[in-house]
């Protein structure tokens, strides 16, 4: 059954901004590396406005910072709660002083400051500070609630409502088999399907689906209010199958010490929230309580877990619900059952004929089909089949070269199908192209092969080693594409050596060998990794259970460093499954001071993700990706000083600000390393990184007339630039 709280009577909290109530983001939605922890609402382009006291109370803290909630006011409420206000332009006059005088005492331009209980006293609706942009792109005021134990939690379940008439919309359908010899419609392989909308808010799987083995679902789902396109969190969504509840998700409330657990909740599949799907069961690492059931699925008499059904079709409903009440329904249906089986495809020596069988494991009756190409697998013809008892029979081509598509189709609609050939082995000396790709994928790594030509059956794969050769099951993905899904347990930490062997439609043969270098990485464990002839990498899992398989190869460089960049290392890609993690990747490295790890970042920019010598010799790898190491030994450049209107807000500031462009394409700035002093005096510098520029707020009492300005900063590898300039202060 799908939870929601009811609200009880009246809002018992005032609403934190005038006008009217419109989000841009809702609580427990997706963020990189975490949940969103409260609400955002809107300020329609402008800085600068109040924000209310919800409640009675006294400030308790004041946090300023260059990212993540940037300027932020911590409240609490006579009632034990406390209200955050993040991404904030600046606070009341009494705020406003206290934070720049600590700052100047403490000669830091960023603050972590915690007051006695008591200290700044304020009563429902008073000012307590500014809606802005410090720390995030766009302006909007981050409002969040927690309870006595620091928890956010929703506060459009018990404590707000909003207006709200659109339901949640639901795009597709994710099937994840969750048992090895798990099989969907045939493939083992997690599958993602599109869902068609239909009237009233609902959604349909057009076709139904056959699995075999034991199943888990995700959804694709996001929520709007109806006032501007912004994609949300929905408060509720819950998964039932014939009626009984598989799994419920509800964002009422989390701790931070859970916050990284949203990468096991979510798989990233493209961008977007279509891209975007969450994950309908319990990973091992979950422990929020707002979500319950088993989240598994399936029909075998041994298995004491999950949520057991007969082997037959069932209906799957998929119900989320938005804090406002509206609702939206997909429904899909699926067959439990064994799927059919092919035994026999063989083609006889003696005349131009198939002998082809199989069998339903479930005791039902069968039905083959057979298609037949002579221009291999661009073109088919319906060949008819005859059965004789046991088996089938069709007549087909003389042709050596004739390739044929069996399909075998069950009682419940199930079909499967096998590719074959039996050409003689071709004396000529022609082989077939094979390519072969490592990824990560179904919790180790997946070997994808295709080749030039359709073969004759499935190849052979096998993995060598020294003392051992493992066969790899594969399985058929399309005419000339195949995969073979490789067990974490059966990979090698270093070098993996595959081998892919056949024949091809026309009788030549096939044999391919290609090595890759994977890392296994134990938890808590370095793995050590040479790159090139100088670096020594260790990598570090700190979150997952079983050793991670982490893929590495050299690649191409994807685009050209920024100027005056030396290469320390050649460019390489790194492979692995971000959501097996609630903490990030480390990469444990010593280089110089001044060289850091670059990213290739959406396909268009290098991105600095740190310099190793400047923090301890770690940096975090939270993407699969291109990365290079580069030494940067160039200062950024203070490029001018400009006086920008700016809304006084408290009146503490001067309206307006000096704003300083800084160019830096280099390895990022050190936003902590900014000092600014106007005629010598010491004054407060912040960085913003969205817009690449210093902020110096001048207050009211300083002194109008000819000032000069001293700005020093330097970049992350300790590069540092120090400019003056002279202007007219208003």
């Amino acid at each position: 059954m799908l939870v929601v709280f009811s609200r009880a009577g009246a809002e018992i909290y005032l609403w934190p901004m005038h006008g009217a109530r419109r989000l841009s983001s809702s609580f427990g939605e997706y963020r990189e590396g975490h949940y969103h922890a409260g609400i955002d609402l809107r300020s329609y382009g402008e800085i600068g406005l109040p924000c209310l006291a919800v409640a009675d109370g006294s400030v308790s803290r004041i946090k300023i910072a260059p990212a993540g909630y940037g300027k932020a006011l911590y409240l609490k409420l006579s009632d034990g709660r406390t209200a955050v206000y993040a991404h904030l332009d600046g606070f009341n006059q009494t705020l406003d002083s206290l934070a720049w005088h600590h700052r100047i005492r403490g000669e830091k331009s960023w603050c972590d400051l915690h007051l006695p209980p008591g200290t700044c006293p304020f009563s429902v609706g008073d000012t307590v500070c500014y809606s802005g942009t410090s720390g995030t792109p766009a302006p909007h005021l981050h409002f969040e609630l927690r309870d006595e134990s620091g928890r956010p939690f929703n506060p459009l379940e018990e404590i707000y409502s909003i207006e709200d008439r659109t339901p949640p919309l639901i795009s597709g359908l994710e099937v994840i088999p969750r048992w090895k010899g798990s099989r969907i419609n045939g493939s083992p392989f997690p599958q993602l399907l599109l869902l068609r909308a239909s009237r009233g808010n609902r959604y349909l799987l057009p076709d139904t689906l056959h699995l075999e083995g034991g199943f888990s679902f995700g959804v694709s789902v996001w929520d709007v209010q109806g006032y501007g396109r912004y994609p949300m969190a929905p408060l509720a969504v819950e998964i039932t199958v014939d009626g009984e509840s598989l799994y419920t998700l509800q964002n009422s409330l989390f701790s931070y010490a859970q916050a990284g657990e949203v990468n096991l909740e979510y798989e990233i599949f493209g961008p977007g929230p279509a891209g975007r799907y969450t994950l309908l069961y319990r990973k091992e690492g979950i422990t929020r309580e707002d979500r319950s059931g088993p989240g598994l699925v399936h029909a075998a008499e041994d298995h004491p877990f999950g949520l057991r059904m007969s082997k037959g079709l069932h209906r799957g409903e998929i119900k989320a619900r938005d804090a406002s009440g509206n609702e939206s329904r997909a429904v899909f249906y699926f067959c439990l059952h064994s799927l059919p089986v092919i035994e026999k495809t063989d083609r006889l020596e003696a005349a131009p004929e198939v002998i082809l069988s199989g069998f339903d494991p479930d005791g039902g009756t069968v039905r083959g089909r057979l298609l037949e190409s002579l221009d291999g697998g661009y073109s088919w013809r319906e060949l008819p089949v005859e059965r004789r008892g046991s088996y089938e029979r069709s007549v087909v081509s003389e042709r050596q070269d004739a390739v044929f598509r069996y399909l075998l189709r069950d009682d419940e609609g199930a079909e499967v199908s096998r590719y074959f050939a039996s050409p003689p082995l071709s004396p000529e000396p022609d082989n077939v192209f094979c390519e072969m790709a490592l990824r990560a994928g179904n919790g180790g790594m997946i070997l994808d092969i295709i080749t030039d030509r359709m073969m004759s059956a499935l190849p052979v794969v096998e993995k060598l080693a020294a003392q051992s050769l493992d066969t790899v099951r594969v399985y058929q993905e399309d005419l000339r594409r195949y995969s073979a899904p490789v067990e974490v347990e059966t990979l090698t930490d270093g070098l993996n050596i595959f081998r892919v062997r056949g024949l091809d439609h026309r009788g030549y043969p096939l044999e391919s060998v290609k090595a890759f270098t994977v890392h296994l990485v134990p938890p808590g464990e370095p793995v050590r990794w040479q790159l090139g002839d100088t670096l020594d990498i260790r990598l570090v899992s700190r979150s997952i259970n079983l050793p991670l398989a982490c893929l590495s190869r050299d690649t191409a460089l994807p685009g050209r460093p920024p100027e005056g960049m030396k290469h320390i290392s050649s460019p390489f890609d790194l492979e692995f499954e971000p959501q097996l993690f609630t903490q990030s990747l480390e990469m444990l490295v010593d280089t110089s001071r001044n060289t850091g790890l670059f990213y290739w970042k959406d396909d268009r920019e290098w991105k600095c993700l740190g310099v190793p010598a400047m923090n301890g010799g770690k940096v975090k790898i939270e993407h699969p990706g291109t990365y290079i190491f580069l030494q940067d030994p160039l200062p950024p450049r203070i490029e001018h000083v400009a006086l920008e209107d700016h809304p006084s807000g408290s009146g503490f500031f001067k309206d307006f600000q000096c704003c300083l462009p800084v160019r830096e394409e280099g390895s990022g700035i050190d936003p902590y390393s900014a000092e600014a002093f106007l005629n010598g005096k010491r004054m407060v510098c912040e960085w913003d990184e969205f817009r690449q520029r210093l902020y110096i707020p001048v207050p009211r009492s300083f002194t109008a007339g000819p000032v000069k300005l001293k700005v020093e900063i330097s970049d992350l590898a300790g590069n540092r630039s120090v400019e003056e300039f002279g202007f007219m202060l208003r």
